[in-house]
Order: C-alpha cells, then sequence, then structure tokens
C-alpha cells in the first residue's frame, strides 16, 4: 500500500495560518510565526518505515501552508491508499473537508489521529473517517497496517486505549520526508537549535491540558535511554552542521531529578557540551546540584510552565503541589541567576477561578520578577478550553462557555469563556496588557544583544519563502 503521513492543514479560509502543536495548543496567524516539528506523526512515519513493507511517504502540509484545495491537489496526485492525518480542535472542520474532497476522487482510507478525533471519535467517524486512533497513537496505528486493518485492534475506536508505548521502542523520528533543519522558526530560542525529545509525559495534570488529558488520559513520564538521546544529538550535529542548539521540547524535560544528571554527564563526556540546550519543564526537581549539572553541560535557559503566581488560583488549575510553591519558585530562580541561567515562563490568562486581580497581580510580579534579572522571557496565552479537558468539561457545564466556534479556540486572539466576575471583555483587556509588557520585553532584550534565532534571516529561510518577512511586518 502506499500510505501518507499528513500533519493538518496549513491556511484556513481566512487567509490565515495555523501554528501547531496539537498536543498543547495551536494558533492562528497571518504569517508562520512558529513551526514546530510534528513528532507523533515523525515517530509514526519512522515506525511504519521500519517495520511494515508499505511505501510511506511524510507530507507537511501545515508546514507548507496549503489551503483545502492545495492539499486536497497535493493529495490525490500521490493516489494513496491510506491517509494518516492528526487534527486538533482549531484545524477539524477543514481537515475534514480537504479529506472529504481527497475521497471524492481517489479511494483512499483515512485514519484520524489527535485531540479532537480522540475526544469526538463517533462524530469523526460521521464526517468521513475510516478509523479513529485514541490518544497517543503510534502504536496503535502501527498495529492497524500491520494486522491488515483488524477491527479488534487497541486504541482504535471503539475498543479500549492501548497502553502508553515504552519510548525506547522508538525510531529516530523522520528525517527523509521532511527535515528537522526545517523546523526552525523556534519562539524565543537564542541560537541556531532544533527540537528533540528525550522524555514523553508529565506526572501532574492540569486541568487544561490536552498532552495529559487527551493524549495519556493520565500523568505519566517516560525516559529514553540517554545514549540513545546523545547518539541523536550528535546525528543532527553531523546532518545540520550549522546547528548550535537542542531545544528538548518536551512537557516537562527535567521531572527526573537522576535521569536528566544522568543526561548531562553523558552529553559531557561525549563532548557535545559546547552546543547550547534549553528545555520546557517545571521547577519541582530543581536545584542547585542539578543546576550546575545542566549549566555544566551547555544548558543555557529554561521554560518554566506558571500559568499564574497566584496561589488560591493555582488551587483551581493544578492537581498537586508541584506547580504552586512560590518559595520554591523564587529559590530555584536565583540559583539560576547565580549561575546564569536563562528563565522563560509560559502564563496563561482567564484560567478557571482566575479573576482580574489575580491575573493582574501576576503581570506585576512578573514585571519585579523581570526587572530583578530573574525572568528573561515569557509566553502569554488566553487559556483556552480544549474539548476533551476538564476545564473544558467545567466551564461547559457552568455556562461559561460563550462560544464554541472552533476557530477562535486558539488563546491567541480572543476569548470563548466568560465567568461572573470575569467577564470575557476583562480577560481579553488584561490579555492585552500582558502583551505590551512581552513587547516591552523583547524590545529591551534585543536592545540589550539578545539575538533571537525566528528572526535569524539564513537560518529561517526555508520558512521565509513561505510567508516572506515583507509580508510579515507590511
Amino acid at each position: 500500500m502506499k500510505i501518507i503521513i499528513a500533519t493538518a492543514i496549513g491556511k484556513n479560509k481566512s487567509g490565515e495560518y495555523f501554528n501547531l502543536f496539537p498536543s498543547r495548543w495551536s494558533w492562528t496567524n497571518r504569517y508562520h510565526t512558529s513551526t514546530f516539528y510534528p513528532y507523533e506523526l515523525g515517530y509514526l512515519s519512522s515506525l511504519l518505515k521500519r517495520d511494515t513493507d508499505h511505501h510511506v511517504k511524510m507530507i507537511d502540509g501545515n508546514y507548507m501552508g496549503y489551503t483545502i484545495r492545495k492539499y486536497s491537489d497535493v493529495l490525490i496526485e500521490e493516489r494513496p491508499d491510506v491517509i494518516v492525518m492528526e487534527a486538533d480542535s482549531l484545524t477539524y472542520t477543514e481537515d475534514m473537508e480537504m479529506l472529504n474532497r481527497v475521497k471524492a476522487a481517489v479511494p483512499v482510507r483515512v485514519i484520524l489521529c489527535g485531540p479532537y478525533p480522540s475526544t469526538y471519535p463517533q462524530q469523526a467517524l460521521r464526517d468521513g473517517a475510516d478509523y479513529v486512533a485514541i490518544g497517543e497513537f503510534e502504536m496503535s496505528i502501527l498495529e492497524l497496517v500491520k494486522s491488515g486493518f483488524d477491527p479488534e485492534t487497541l486504541g482504535i475506536y471503539p475498543n479500549r486505549r492501548r497502553p502508553l508505548l515504552d519510548v525506547n521502542t522508538l525510531p529516530l523520528p523522520e528525517n527523509d520526508d521532511i527535515r528537522r533543519r526545517d523546523y526552525c522558526r523556534l519562539y524565543v530560542c537564542e541560537y541556531r537549535e532544533v527540537e528533540v525529545f528525550a522524555t514523553r509525559g508529565c506526572p501532574s495534570s492540569c486541568n487544561f491540558c490536552v498532552a495529559t488529558n487527551i493524549y495519556y488520559e493520565k500523568p505519566n513520564f517516560r525516559m529514553r535511554n540517554v545514549r540513545s538521546v546523545v547518539d541523536e544529538i550528535r546525528y543532527l550535529k553531523e546532518d545540520i552542521p550549522e546547528l548550535e542548539g537542542i531545544f528538548f521540547n518536551e512537557e516537562t524535560h527535567t521531572a527526573n531529578k537522576k535521569y536528566t544528571k544522568e543526561l548531562c554527564d553523558a552529553i559531557v563526556e561525549a563532548g557535545l557540551d559546547g552546543l547550547k540546550y534549553e528545555c520546557m519543564t517545571n521547577y519541582f526537581t530543581l536545584d542547585e546540584e542539578l543546576l550546575c549539572a545542566m549549566k555544566k553541560a551547555g544548558y543555557y535557559k529554561i521554560r518554566i510552565g506558571l500559568e499564574t503566581l497566584d496561589i488560591e488560583n493555582s488551587d483551581m488549575i493544578f492537581s498537586n503541589k508541584w506547580k504552586k510553591d512560590n518559595d520554591k519558585l523564587f529559590e530555584v530562580l536565583d540559583v539560576c541567576r547565580r549561575l546564569g541561567i536563562k528563565v522563560y515562563v509560559t502564563v496563561s490568562v482567564g484560567t478557571y477561578g482566575s479573576t482580574s486581580k489575580t491575573d493582574l497581580d501576576t503581570l506585576n510580579s512578573l514585571k519585579a520578577l523581570y526587572e530583578a534579572g530573574l525572568v528573561h522571557d515569557f509566553q502569554v496565552s488566553i487559556n483556552t478550553p480544549m474539548p476533551g479537558t476538564p476545564f473544558y468539561d467545567m466551564v461547559k457545564e457552568k455556562g461559561y462557555l460563550v462560544s464554541e466556534n472552533l476557530c477562535k479556540q486558539n488563546g491567541s486572539t480572543s476569548c470563548v469563556v466568560s465567568y461572573p466576575n470575569y467577564s470575557k471583555e476583562e480577560i481579553e483587556r488584561n490579555f492585552r496588557l500582558f502583551q505590551e509588557f512581552l513587547e516591552y520585553v523583547t524590545r529591551k532584550n534585543m536592545e540589550n544583544g539578545v539575538n533571537y534565532s525566528m528572526y535569524d534571516t539564513e537560518w529561517v529561510k526555508k520558512v521565509l519563502e513561505i510567508t516572506p518577512i515583507s509580508e510579515q511586518y507590511t
């Protein structure tokens, strides 16, 4: 068979680009602000190539900015027997319109995966999917294909979910049909970096989290063999001569202190500490001993998911104490400042249980932390209830959900909830105040010599071929 592994659509009917990270959240913009490597599909592509005799090809129509018509024309020309596509709430409607255009022209079976089909598998089947892989999908789809499309395959609806995979059974993700080098427009990276995924999962459970609640269905944390990660870094360094760094873009890279220390030691031993490293993580395992090891290995920045600095608000969002201990957080920030490790934090406005006061208090605290040199960069979003998460269920049950327009559920433009004591309009107003401060921080950092690689026109040349810089800043 000919199997096409396909990302979601690239550009919506309004002419905006989808910037995708389905296992977290996606958003729209008038140009490609970021390009994230579609790692779950990338692993699936490599698995199918390694473990089957089928002809497998991966196409990233999202990266290419394909519209419904363009994407369907490309897929029809390929004449595949099977299409696998990952869809989320933001892209689902237009993904299905595009796939049905293909199905009308080619006798193809569609396997749908991702957060929206996992939440509403019956709807996905009614709308045109032939199979729906629920949750973490790589092994389910591999087994479905290897079995000759056995309807009893675990992880394929209506069967029960498959146990979470062993990350050490995965090959390196796809680097032929799509290349890791090209996924280079990464937000607030300061070097020429690409993504690597050393771990998967998170032991915490936040009420808005797509990864834990939909892909994994439960808190978890899995680690790849340290030697495998080091070999992958070495391979990427050889494959990309201009590479300067690695972004461990996982849910929580440092959740296991012993593992992180072993990885740092292995990086140094392999002579790869000349690269610059950064990671997405939480602060609960970080201490001076571990941060010193990370600094020695070449970690220059850590990215911490905070969402809010209000403890009472934290109690409404997080299921455990790991993300609501400000004393511990400030200790970590102080150690990072002394060691010269930069800190980037993520914050959200309009989280469940927030008020205008708690969000503005977080903004004022963030300003103080920046001025004190404890935080260097940050990201802000409107906390948006994605179908399938507890956050979505709560606001829908209480009548706080004011729109189910999937085109609005991106957290970067408008709010879809309104609380009795915190209106949609107030949330959007406060979001703009955070954005104003973010613009100040970015401008100030660049004046102080920070070079963000997303503005490095030679490094992101391929991305700019799709949306030239002249378009982006007019």
